[in-house]
C-alpha cells in the first residue's frame, strides 16, 4: 500500500518530466531543421527541375500523391506563389540533402490543408528567383497555394517577421487554424537570422 501511495504521488511529476523530455526533443529537432537552412552554396540544382517533372507526371489520386504519412524525401506537394513566380515541389523532411534539391517540409509540424502549422523550409539562393530568393517580397494578403495532388489549398499571408535560429516557436500551431509557415535565411549574405512568412487558410 505504501509503495502504491508513493507511485501515485510521484506519477504527476514523472508525467511532467516525460512531457518535458518530449518537448525538448521536438525543439531540438526543429532547431536542427533551422540550422540545416544555413551553409547553402550556389550551384545548379537540376534535381529541382526533375522533381517538378516527376510530380507533374504523378496521376492525381495515386497513393504517392495523397499519402498521409509520406516517406523521407517523398514529394508532398507543389508550392506555388504567383507574386514571386515560384513553383517548386515540397519534399518530406528538411534535411541538407533535400533542401539542396528543392523545398522541404519540417517534420513534426502540420500537414497541408489540415488544422495545424504546415512548415516549409528552403534555401535563399543568391540567384534571383531561385528557391526562396524572393521570399522577402511577400506582403500580407498575398496568396500561397499547396497542391497535394488530391486537393489545392490556398493560404493568405498574414505576417512577415525575422527571428533568431533558436526561436522555433514560429513552428508551433495554435490548435484551431490551418496555417502555413515558410522559413528561409536572412539576410541574403552571411545570414544570422530566419525570415518567416506566415499564412492562414480561410475557415472551411
Amino acid at each position: 500500500m505504501i509503495a502504491a501511495g508513493v507511485i501515485l504521488l510521484c506519477y504527476p511529476k514523472l508525467a511532467e518530466l516525460r512531457e518535458d523530455a518530449a518537448q525538448q526533443k521536438l525543439a531540438s529537432e526543429w532547431e536542427k531543421s533551422f540550422q540545416n537552412i544555413e551553409g547553402y552554396e550556389e550551384e545548379q540544382v537540376s534535381k529541382a527541375v526533375g522533381g517538378i517533372a516527376e510530380y507533374d507526371n504523378v496521376p492525381k489520386g495515386t497513393p504517392a500523391a495523397v499519402s498521409t504519412k509520406p516517406d523521407d524525401g517523398e514529394v508532398e506537394g507543389m508550392l506555388s506563389i504567383d507574386t514571386i513566380d515560384l513553383k517548386l515541389p515540397i519534399l518530406h523532411g528538411a534535411t541538407l540533402k533535400h533542401m539542396k534539391t528543392s523545398l522541404a517540409s519540417i517534420e513534426h509540424t502540420g500537414k497541408a490543408g489540415q488544422i495545424g502549422n504546415f512548415a516549409v523550409a528552403g534555401h535563399r539562393s543568391r540567384t534571383y528567383g531561385r528557391n526562396f530568393n524572393r521570399l522577402d517580397e511577400l506582403q500580407p494578403g498575398d496568396a500561397i497555394r499547396v497542391d497535394t495532388g488530391s486537393a489545392i489549398f490556398e493560404y493568405t499571408v498574414t505576417d512577415k517577421l525575422v527571428v533568431k535560429p533558436e526561436e522555433v516557436w514560429v513552428l508551433e500551431a495554435n490548435g484551431r487554424d490551418r496555417e502555413i509557415t515558410l522559413v528561409t535565411c536572412d539576410p541574403l549574405v552571411n545570414p544570422t537570422h530566419r525570415l518567416i512568412i506566415k499564412g492562414k487558410m480561410k475557415s472551411l
